[in-house]
């Protein structure tokens, strides 16, 4: 059996992960549309990757499952003196890997390895240490390989500036010593995977560490929805509790260590009590200043950036929804805005919350820091609205911190500060169960899918979702404040 570059990453996180993928991909989880979008991130980040190499032939012809082929039509270029190849194919007898870009320079073949990260992370040296142990075992000898990811200082000006949109690290020094490891580690899986047998592995930190595995539903399906690893900040000690048969958070022993919070929260599933701080929830109440204005922001991130003046990963602010109580007792008037592909949302974004926000009175959000950021940014990149953004920014209140703070508790909130389980707890009758988009990792693909969707009526219906589900965030912000 051969083992290809992901096999053999995936098995040196987790031997039983392999041998799931290998022998039983019916455990496998269904791939969520955020993990599509990462892989259709890849694709396009490799795909600019190679303009940084022009001239280049595509060795798999597109088609990564027919590597026999590719493998030869490699070959066949090498030999042909193709002096830059993309998606090259190598085989050293035992092991198989595809190299993103390989480029015939001066002195010799350098291969390139590219990446979505904005930085070389660990594992993916081992990554790249694995490429050039099958390439060099399969008789091409390489000079150099080098790893080619995205630029985080790159600032868009104008037309897309490949090479300053990527940056090459070279690593074969990095790699070198671990040249003698690798044949060893396969040895390893080699002999796990040749006696057919799952092998016994616990869950455990590996198994989202240094990315989450498609097979944790299976692996973690004797975990309750609600267990000791949703205590919260507990982090690997709950496989310490995991390990001693306690799987329910009522069940931790009184002489577990807990901080104050952690404790709180555990007192609170075994009575089922609600904790409130009146003294606390007093004191936040009494910052605030009419009338109030409840504020949350969408945003998204593309990989590679879209506008004049944006950097790769940048949150770009598309959406805002704006619910005003001008006294107490009275109901909220809403304001929203929503951004219109393929144009730049954010100056009209910005100015039609300045136009609603008022002058005077508190703004409040949850997790201020995320509003307070990308309004900083915004005014970084449109200095003109610089003032009146900083005065917006001092009138900022934060929802979330007496429920973070733990000044309200109730066991329905299942140790978390998410108004996703704050809502519930306090105002069962709202929910976003009913709606197309529940949270804002789908209200960005959503958005992102406006810049391609061809057909009016579902543009519509999409975007109606989207200012639906921002019209929630801040509605329920203003029935949780009525609940203090």
């Amino acid at each position: 059996m051969k083992i290809s570059k992901s096999s053999f990453i995936r098995g040196m996180q987790c031997e039983k992960s392999l041998f799931f993928h290998l022998f039983r991909p019916e455990f496998r989880d269904v791939i969520s549309e955020s993990q599509q979008a990462v892989f259709d991130t890849g694709h396009i980040v490799g795909e600019l990757a190679q303009q940084r190499f022009p001239g280049g032939v595509d060795a798999s012809r597109g088609d990564h499952a027919k590597f026999a082929d590719a493998l030869a039509y490699t070959r066949e270029l090498v030999r042909g003196g193709q002096k830059v190849i993309y998606e090259a194919a190598f085989s050293n007898g035992e092991t198989l890997c595809y190299m993103d870009i390989l480029v015939k320079e001066e002195g010799g073949w350098h291969a390139y390895e590219v990446k979505t990260s904005t930085s070389v992370k660990e594992y993916q040296v081992l990554d790249v240490a694995f490429q050039y142990w099958v390439i060099r075992g399969s008789g091409l000898p390489l000079t150099g390989v080098s790893l080619v990811h995205l630029n985080n200082q790159y600032i868009r000006r104008g037309e897309l500036d490949i090479k300053g949109l990527f940056s090459v690290e070279l690593l074969t020094d990095d790699i070198l010593p671990m040249q003698e490891e690798i044949p060893l580690k396969l040895k390893a899986l080699k002999s796990m995977l040749s006696k057919g047998v799952e092998p016994r592995v616990e869950i455990g930190p590996h198994c989202g560490d240094p990315f989450g595995c498609d097979f944790m539903g299976h692996c973690w399906k004797d975990v309750p929805e609600y267990s000791v690893f949703n205590v919260s900040r507990i982090g690997g000690r709950a496989f310490d509790l995991w390990r001693d048969g306690i799987l329910h958070i009522a069940d931790i022993p009184d002489d577990f260590d807990l901080s104050a919070s952690q404790q709180l929260q555990v007192q609170a599933e075994k009575t089922g009590e609600v904790f409130r701080d009146q003294e606390a929830l007093d004191e936040f109440k009494s910052q605030l200043v009419w009338p109030l204005y409840f504020m949350d922001f969408e945003t998204f991130m593309p990989a590679v950036p879209m506008y004049e003046g944006t950097h790769p990963y940048q949150m770009l602010p598309f959406q805002y929804s704006l619910h005003v109580v001008g006294a107490a007792g009275k109901e909220p008037a809403h304001f929203a805005f929503l951004g219109t592909p393929p144009e730049d949302p954010r100056e009209d974004f910005i100015r039609s919350l300045l136009k609603n926000i008022g002058k005077s009175g508190s703004v409040l959000t949850w997790n201020q820091a995320f509003e307070i950021s990308r309004l900083n940014e915004i005014a970084r990149d449109f200095p003109q609205y610089s003032g009146e953004i900083a005065a917006l920014v001092e009138r900022v209140v934060d929802l979330m911190l007496p429920f973070q703070r733990k000044h309200f508790y109730t066991p329905q909130m299942k140790g978390s500060y998410s108004i996703k389980n704050v809502l519930p707890a306090l105002v069962p009758e709202l929910s976003y169960k009913d709606l197309e988009i529940q949270e804002g990792g789908t209200a960005s693909l959503v958005y992102l899918s406006l810049y391609s969707d061809p057909y009016p009526a579902s543009v519509a219906a999409k975007r109606e979702n989207l200012l639906r589900y921002c019209a929630l965030d801040t509605l329920s912000m203003v029935r949780i404040l009525e609940k203090l």
